[in-house]
Parts: structure tokens; C-alpha cells; sequence
């Protein structure tokens, strides 16, 4: 459709090199635009970035508190390459009431996202209900893009 009015342009024009010029203009103008809507697609986008911890994040908390501990611990990789350890026996008797992030501050390169999360739960022994506020530092792993929290899983005592 483009390139047929630019051959109108071309066609009415008295002057056939002023219609080549204007022809040449109009795709210019045309790649330019393609460009730069190539670009803009092309970067990060702070409010995505933020939704995609923030559901990352919610998502580990589900698996905590449905006890699908294994799940979760999929959601923890060290920096420090450190193992993840995982005390099944305790946290079968575990019983999480809630987990609600309630606060996420991401750093500017948008790499890091320091967490607050606020779990209770209790153990099935003890009819006592207890209280974490968790500080967790969840981080991008720069080759996959995927966010990774770099901790444990929560420390629950009995």
C-alpha cells in the first residue's frame, strides 16, 4: 500500500527526479520508523521486570505454603554456588498458615529485588503459632534472565 503511493508520488510528478527524491524520502522516513519501533521493543521494560518477580516471588510462597518444598527449593540458587540444604523431616511437620510478600525494592540496573516476606506457621507438635518476617535477596541470573532467590528455604524451628 506504502510503495503504491509512493509510486502515485512518483507517476504525478512533473519532475521525475523529484519524485524519486520524495520516493526515497518516504522510505527513509519508513525505516526509520521500523527502527526505532525495533529498539524501543528491545528494551528492558522496569514495570515487566518488576511483574515477573513479583509473580516469581508469589509463586514461592504457594509452594511453601502447600509444602511443595522440593518445588521451592528449585526457586534457590547461591551466588556463592553454595548447596541448598533441605531438612525434609522438620518440614514435614511443618504446617505454613500464611506467606504474604509484603514489600519488594528492586536496585536500578534491575538485577536485585530485596523481598520482605512475613510467614506464619506452626509446628504439628507444638500448638503455638509462629512468626518469620523474612529479608530475601532474589537476583537475575544474567545468561538466562530467570530470577533466582539467594537463600535457604524459611528457618523453621520446632
Amino acid at each position: 500500500m506504502i510503495m503504491h503511493k509512493l509510486d502515485e508520488i512518483n507517476l504525478n510528478s512533473e519532475n521525475k527526479e523529484t519524485g524519486f527524491i520524495i520516493k526515497n524520502i518516504w522510505l527513509i522516513l519508513l525505516s526509520l520508523i521500523i527502527a526505532i519501533t525495533i529498539v524501543a521493543g528491545c528494551n528492558s521494560n522496569p514495570r515487566k521486570e518488576a511483574e515477573d518477580i513479583s509473580y516469581k516471588a508469589k509463586a514461592y510462597g504457594k509452594l511453601i505454603r502447600w509444602k511443595a518444598y522440593e518445588d521451592a527449593s528449585s526457586y534457590i540458587k547461591l551466588r556463592d554456588g553454595g548447596e541448598v540444604v533441605v531438612d525434609f523431616e522438620l518440614l514435614n511437620e511443618i504446617r505454613v498458615t500464611k506467606y504474604e510478600v509484603t514489600s519488594m525494592v528492586m536496585n536500578e540496573p534491575r538485577d536485585e529485588a530485596v523481598i520482605t516476606a512475613e510467614i506464619s506457621y506452626y509446628h504439628e507438635r507444638v500448638n503455638s503459632v509462629r512468626e518469620i518476617r523474612e529479608k530475601q535477596i532474589w537476583w537475575k541470573e544474567e545468561s538466562s534472565g530467570v530470577w533466582y532467590l539467594d537463600a535457604q528455604l524459611p528457618p523453621f524451628v520446632r
